[in-house]
Order: structure tokens, then sequence, then C-alpha cells
């Protein structure tokens, strides 16, 4: 089964251990490689191969995804020494997942056609607990001919993959998706601050706000951790401010006025002092706590996401 691909899946963190699950537990033939063992003993367990470096995952594959937490953390694997482009085969197709800088981006594409190597973008949105289900969206920027071929990876690890264009369309459009889901999580806890501070149940008002033309994709998803306390989304406050300097960055250079955008990124920079780097996004919403003496809490709500 899917015998014409050989997969190396470079990155196995709460985002990138899910989606490479469901490729191994459809049959295809995955060799895996992170920083940390442990977090592929389920890869494993499923039929994926181990490697101990990037350059043995890479050796007998002709598609590689990276699924990384930062530029930095991609440009190292793709480019440096014993990296993807010194181990991968012309001919081979580079699939990158991570939500990464644009013009770095351009730049490492043009290095891999280089080499013969064939890029896709293929960042995914909608929430890390759609990735362990196969419901995350995967858009797809790049050659078309590409994307088609590598369809059914994409398609095993997405329930939508929609096709964007041309290289870059994609990783524009993946950190405004990013931009409107921390504005709706900054919205959503104001929203829901008011009328507990006036004495409403914020159960009462949760369900109220869900029902009516102000509901979000985050009020019914991140507000529910708000609500347990545990803020957990598995998405860190270090890597939305990332993803808010990519989105501002790309605004500033095309002249684009980001009001919202740029004062959100403030409120999230603001929350990192306060909280750390690997605080939850979520706990943006403890500034707002802390300064009315108030904890957003109801009984019932989930403290981790799962899809419906």
């Amino acid at each position: 089964m899917h015998s014409q691909f050989k997969i190396a899946f470079i990155g196995l963190g709460n985002l990138g251990e899910p989606l490479c699950h469901n490729l191994t537990k459809n049959g295809f033939n995955v060799t895996v490689t992170d920083l940390n063992k442990e977090s592929a003993k389920r890869l494993v367990s499923e039929g994926a191969t181990w490697a101990d470096s990037v350059a043995d995952a890479c050796k007998d594959a002709n598609v590689v995804i990276t699924a990384l937490p930062s530029v930095a953390a991609s440009r190292k694997v793709v480019e440096g020494a014993n990296g993807v482009f010194d181990n991968l085969a012309s001919g081979g197709i580079w699939i990158e997942m991570s939500t990464t800088d644009l013009h770095d981006l351009q730049r490492l594409n043009a290095a891999a056609n280089a080499k013969g190597i064939q890029v896709l973008e293929c960042p995914v949105t909608g929430g890390v607990h759609l990735a362990e289900s196969g419901e995350i969206t995967v858009l797809v920027g790049g050659d078309e001919a590409t994307a088609k071929h590598v369809a059914p990876i994409l398609d095993c690890m997405g329930g939508q993959t929609i096709y964007m264009g041309k290289m870059g369309n994609a990783s524009v459009v993946k950190v405004v998706t990013n931009m409107l889901a921390f504005i709706h999580l900054v919205a959503a806890g104001e929203a829901m601050m008011l009328p507990a501070v006036y004495g409403v149940d914020p159960d009462a008002t949760y369900r109220a706000i869900r029902a009516s033309s102000g509901n979000s994709f985050v009020h019914e998803t991140e507000s529910k951790l708000i609500l347990s306390g545990s803020y957990n989304v598995k998405f860190t406050m270090d890597l939305a401010c990332k993803d808010l300097g990519l989105v501002n960055d790309i605004a500033k250079e095309l002249n684009v006025p980001l009001e919202l955008g740029s004062m959100t990124q403030q409120i999230f920079r603001r929350a990192r002092g306060l909280f750390g780097s690997e605080a939850q996004s979520p706990e943006v919403v403890k500034m707002l706590e802390q300064a009315c003496g108030i904890d957003l809490r109801a009984p019932g709500y989930p403290t981790e996401l799962v899809a419906e």
C-alpha cells in the first residue's frame, strides 16, 4: 500500500507526531526522527522506522516532511550539515509543514530546486486536536503537479486540502488564519469577562455567545479551556508571538495597516513576558483575569480538546 512513497518525517512535536500518526496507521512507509526519541514511541509501534539522524532518515526517502517549531530549526534541518538537501536524492520532494518565514521559504525553495528537489509548502490550520483525527486543514503552495502527485499523503493527514497557488501563497494565508485566531482569543476573553464582573454565570455567557452572531471557532474551542482552567491548547505563547511577528512583518512589507493584528501582537508579547515562553496561548486571558480579580471558570468544561 502506498509503495511509491518512502517518507522521512522530521519533527514529532505536538503537531508533527499526530500528523505522522495518520500516515503510519494507514500503512505508509515512514522513517521518523526527532531530537526526542520518546516522541516516536507510538509511531514505531505502528510500523515506523526510527532514524538517529536527519541524514539517516533521508537516505532512502523520496519524500521528506518537516514539522518544526521555528524558522531556525527548519533552516538547520534542511540546509545544515548532513541535512535534507545533502541527503535527499535529486527528484525527491520536500514538504514543509512548519509555519515559517515567507522569504526564507522562497530562498530554500530555490536552493532545493538547484539540487533537483521539488518543494511544497503545506502549513496546517484548524487546531492541533484536529491533527490527531486527520481532520486538520492543509494549505498547499507550490507546483500543482507535485501537489497532485503527493495528494495521497496530504489527504491522509488532512480532512481538507486546499491548493492555494504558487509558492508563498499558503504561508501568507496560514499566518493570517493564526492572526485571526489570536484576535478572536483576546476578544472572547473580554466578551466573557464583562458579564462575569456584572455577575453573570460564565457558563451561561459561553452558551449565549456560542448561539449568537458573535460566535467563532476559537470561542467554541479555546474558551472551553479557559473555563476549565487548563488553557492547554498545545500551542505555546512563544509560537503565538512567532506567528504574529511573521504576519506583521509581511504587512509592513506590503504596507497593509493591520491595526488589530499589531495590537494583538503587543498583547501577546506582554503575556509572554508575564507567564513565560512555554505558557499556553489561551493564558493571554489570564492578564484580564488578574486585572479584574476574577477567574473565568465553570464546571463541566474539558481540560483538553478532542475532535467531535
